[in-house]
């Protein structure tokens, strides 16, 4: 609504309309709290990249009424459960068409360890979406949720934060100026606006590596192993594996069916090659070994492979999230999905403050829970990109080289003791990039160990250093574990407990009735639910029982004992033991974590 100088005011203000922008305005939608998304562009990405989705973010997406379409569109497990390192899909050569390595990735094969692993430790799987079919959905959804308020072909030009509000300019399709007033502002537009305002610094190396990505459409079904995601082609002729490029599979069907392809080449940042866009598609034929190849080229787009954290995530009533917070290599594939998390991070404390339900004084909080986090997948990002080189050296392919990279394959195909040795090594080093292709404990193991909890003074658990294996643990600050519950005839996960509507939810099972009365106490003031999960098979009100025990051997507590989960699935409090004070520990902990001053 407009005052009488014209200026429309609204609690929350979303400056870009990519996938962190428009999930950040699902989850606000979903929270009650009014907003308006600004989009300089007229529509959603037309580049098919953020391919990956993980584990925790279809969490996410799950919780929110996300997950089922973006599922509806993406990419069955069994399409995307295997990489592969192959010299040409085509050709008749003595090199030709030749498997190098192959390598188990996210989720795995049907019936594998991995994917046994990966259907224990989540409620759901990851899947394969490209960012040009993953943002159209986002946007349907939510302006279904925000009618109105999704405004795309509306560009910011001003910002100003005065300390009680935040005021925005922005200009239309038409030319027209409007002015919106806010408490706060996000700018999750890649650092166009936000970031310089608050002098934001993106700190690291901002030129790593030129890449030249070619969305194309051909039938290569003929050529196409249906378990493959990526394949990375290894020729002597091309040399590294980042100069002769990865085809990945990029839908709108799947498989060997796929109807669109993109292929990502990598150029040193100072060669002129890069710029040549009318040798791509004779590159390409070379690369594939298929002369007669008719790609009808849907888009080409160069980009800097850079590894930058922003200085500082907020100032004010100002935030950054997504690529204005953070951008990294792609390998891992964790810039969309780091963008998701910031997005669930923030979004339940702008609802909590906006309901008043807590001090503002929570806000402080995203940048020390989320900083940490964004430094960390960069540096992993940039690790796993750096291993790619000793996948190079394994082979000791040299660009340019073609008569040695020639005698090189000679070798590690002859039919030899020697050869097998060399393919079985090449094998053995190609495993060693599982750090990027199988990264539970980077997708579902970040903690926050300074921000919005308590601590019990409990030890983190011990952490893969390869990042391999994710440990489930309700130690405050960690993700709420997942394990399936059964409740009247229905099956659910814990994740399932908070719901989508931003709340509180304790967890003790049916000898903790002081925390439940202590509940019933604190729901005067804020959304706070309880649930008691069976821990003797006797029955409760609630009646959530432990399927197959799994809850027990992760819980971490003593029967009577109690988590308190946040909004966004992460533990904020626990009592290993039964209350000692009638359940007062359980609101001095509300008190202390919302920043309020009675409940």
């Amino acid at each position: 609504m407009a005052d009488k100088t014209g200026i429309k005011d609204v609690p929350v203000i979303i400056i870009g309309g990519g996938a962190c922008g428009l999930t950040l305005s699902i989850f606000l939608s979903n929270y009650g709290v009014p907003h308006v998304l600004f989009e300089r562009h007229e529509t959603t990405s037309y580049l098919p990249k953020a391919h990956y989705i993980n584990q925790r973010t279809m969490e996410i997406y799950r919780q929110h009424g996300i997950s089922d379409d973006i599922y509806k569109e993406a990419s069955p497990q069994q399409n995307m459960c295997q990489m592969l390192w192959q010299s040409s899909l085509g050709g008749n050569g003595r090199f030709d068409k030749k498997v190098i390595a192959s390598l188990e990735c996210f989720g795995g094969y049907e019936g594998s360890e991995m994917h046994t692993t990966y259907k224990t430790q989540s409620p759901t799987l990851p899947c394969n979406l490209p960012l040009i079919r993953t943002e159209p959905i986002l946007r349907r959804i939510a302006q279904e949720r925000n009618p109105g308020n999704i405004l795309f072909g509306h560009a910011v030009t001003e910002i100003h934060d005065d300390g009680q509000k935040v005021l925005v300019t922005v200009v239309g399709p038409s030319g027209s100026t409007t002015r919106y007033r806010s408490d706060y502002a996000v700018g999750a537009d890649g650092g166009k606006t936000v970031g310089p305002h608050i002098g934001a610094v993106m700190e690291g190396t901002t030129r790593l590596e030129d890449k030249v990505s070619v969305h194309f459409r051909a039938d290569l079904s003929e050529h196409w192993d249906d378990r493959t995601l990526i394949c990375h082609f290894i020729n002597p002729e091309g040399g590294t594996i980042t100069y002769s490029g990865a085809l990945v599979v990029t839908g709108p069907s799947w498989g060997r069916r796929s109807e669109e392809w993109s292929i990502h080449f990598g150029h040193r940042i100072d060669d002129p090659e890069r710029f040549n866009e009318d040798n791509l598609v004779p590159r390409l034929r070379a690369l594939l070994k298929m002369p007669d190849l008719q790609p009808e080229i849907l888009h080409i787009s160069h980009w800097i492979q850079e590894r930058v954290l922003a200085s500082k995530y907020q100032q004010g009533r100002l935030f950054l999230a997504g690529d204005a917070a953070h951008r990294h290599p792609p390998t891992t594939g964790l810039g969309l999905n780091t963008a998701v998390t910031d997005a669930s991070n923030l979004a339940w404390k702008l609802a909590f403050v906006y309901r008043g339900w807590a001090s503002p004084k929570i806000l402080d909080t995203y940048e020390s829970e989320r900083r940490p986090v964004g430094r960390r997948n960069c540096d992993w990002a940039a690790f796993t990109s750096d291993n790619r080189k000793v996948l190079n050296a394994a082979i000791g392919l040299v660009p340019g080289e073609l008569e040695a990279n020639q005698k090189r394959f000679e070798r590690l195909f002859e039919d030899s003791e020697s050869g097998r040795a060399a393919r079985a090594q090449v094998q053995r080093i190609i495993d060693s990039q599982a750090i990027e292709f199988s990264a539970s404990d980077l997708e579902l193991g970040y903690r926050y160990e300074h921000g919005l909890t308590l601590s019990d003074c409990s030890p983190p658990p011990e952490t893969d250093p390869l990042g391999q294996r994710y440990t489930p643990t309700t130690r405050p600050g960690h993700r709420l574990p997942h394990v399936w519950l059964k409740s009247q005839g229905r099956t659910l996960s814990t994740h399932d407990l908070v719901g989508r509507k931003g709340k509180l939810c304790l967890i003790t099972d049916e000898y903790g009735r002081d925390w439940i009365s202590a509940v019933e106490t604190l729901k005067g003031s804020l959304d706070i639910d309880s649930v008691q999960i069976e821990v003797d098979n006797g029955t409760t009100s609630s009646g959530y029982k432990d399927i197959d025990g799994s809850w027990q051997s992760v819980c971490g507590i003593e029967n009577g004992g109690a988590i308190l989960t946040r909004p966004d699935n992460f533990v904020v409090w626990r009592s290993i033991k039964p209350s000692g004070q009638c359940g007062k520990e359980l609101v001095d902990a509300v008190r202390a974590i919302l920043g309020t001053r009675r409940h």
